[in-house]
C-alpha cells in the first residue's frame, strides 16, 4: 500500500506522481484507479488540490513467483510534483523488506519388515510432510513405481494404481508439520525369492519451488526370502504320548507272553 500525505500547510498546486518499481519476482495484479503499470514500473497520480494533512492510498496487488521463495524483497517508492519544491525531483518512501515463504514437501519411505517372505503380505509406508513455513498452495502428488515381482493390494484412500505405479495426492492446503501417511500393501511373488528389492518414491507440487520436478524419498532395500519348511522336531521321550505308547507296547508284550504260557 502506497500512502501519500500532504504534510504542508496548503493544498497541492500540481499533479502529484508516485512511482514504484516492483521486483521482477512479483507478478502484478489489476491496478487500482489512477494507477498504471509499464512492465514492473507502477505509476499513480493525484490531481492538484490534495488538502493539507490529507492522504490518499493506493493498494498494488502482487503475487510472489516461484523464484521469490526464500528471498527477501526490498521495495521503495518515490513521489514528485504537487508543487512541493523539496520533491521536484523525487522524495523516497521508506524501504520495506518482505521475506517470501514457501511450502516444502518431503516424502520418507519405510518397509513393514527388514525382509519380505514370498507369498506373505507386507507393506510400504509413505510419509509426506510439509516442512515449510506455510501451507501448500496446490495439490501435492506422491508417485512410486513398484517392482514387477510385487503384487499390489488394495490401495488406501487418496491413492490409485496404474500397472505398478502408485499415485497418491494431498489436497491444498496441506499444513506445515502435519504428516500424512499412505500404507501400500504388497505381496512378493515367487520370482522375488533371493532378490533384494530397491524402491524409491518421489513427491511433487504443493507450490514447493524446490520440488517442481520431483523430490525423491530415501531408497528402501528389502531382501526377499522363500518360505523354508520347518523340520519336524521329535517328541521328547518324557512326553505324555510317548509314555502312553510305551505303556501300550509293554501291555502288548505282556499279553503275548501270557498267551504263550497258556499253550
Amino acid at each position: 500500500t502506497l500512502t501519500v500525505t500532504n504534510t504542508g500547510t496548503a493544498a497541492t498546486t500540481a499533479t502529484t506522481t508516485v512511482t514504484d518499481t516492483i521486483a521482477s519476482t512479483l507478478t502484478l495484479g489489476a491496478m487500482p484507479a489512477n494507477c498504471s503499470a509499464a512492465g514492473q514500473a507502477v505509476t499513480c497520480t493525484i490531481a492538484a488540490g490534495l488538502a493539507a494533512n490529507a492522504s490518499t492510498s493506493f493498494t498494488i496487488p502482487v503475487t510472489p513467483q516461484t523464484a521469490a521463495a526464500g528471498t527477501t524483497i526490498a521495495n521503495t517508492a518515490n513521489v514528485t510534483g504537487g508543487g512541493d519544491p523539496a520533491c521536484a525531483t523525487a522524495c523516497n518512501s521508506n524501504t520495506t523488506n518482505t521475506p517470501v515463504s514457501a511450502p516444502h514437501v518431503t516424502v520418507v519411505k519405510s518397509a513393514s519388515a527388514s525382509s519380505f517372505v514370498v507369498n506373505q503380505s507386507a507393506s510400504y509406508t509413505l510419509t509426506v510432510t510439509n516442512t515449510g513455513a506455510v501451507a501448500t498452495t496446490a495439490t501435492t502428488t506422491v508417485s512410486d513405481t513398484f517392482a514387477s515381482t510385487l503384487t499390489l493390494g488394495t490401495m488406501p484412500s487418496g491413492c490409485s494404481a496404474s500397472g505398478q505405479t502408485v499415485t497418491c495426492t494431498i489436497s491444498a492446503p496441506f499444513a506445515p508439520n502435519s504428516p500424512t501417511t499412505f500404507v501400500i500393501p504388497v505381496t512378493p511373488q515367487s520370482a522375488a525369492a533371493g532378490t533384494t528389492i530397491a524402491n524409491t518414491a518421489n513427491v511433487t507440487g504443493g507450490g514447493d519451488p524446490a520440488c517442481a520436478a520431483a523430490c525423491n524419498s530415501n531408497t528402501v532395500n528389502t531382501p526377499v526370502t522363500a518360505v523354508v519348511p520347518q523340520p519336524v522336531k521329535p517328541a521328547p521321550m518324557n512326553s505324555t504320548w510317548m509314555l502312553m505308547l510305551l505303556a501300550l507296547m509293554l501291555a502288548g508284550f505282556a499279553a503275548r507272553s501270557a498267551a504263550r504260557d497258556e499253550t
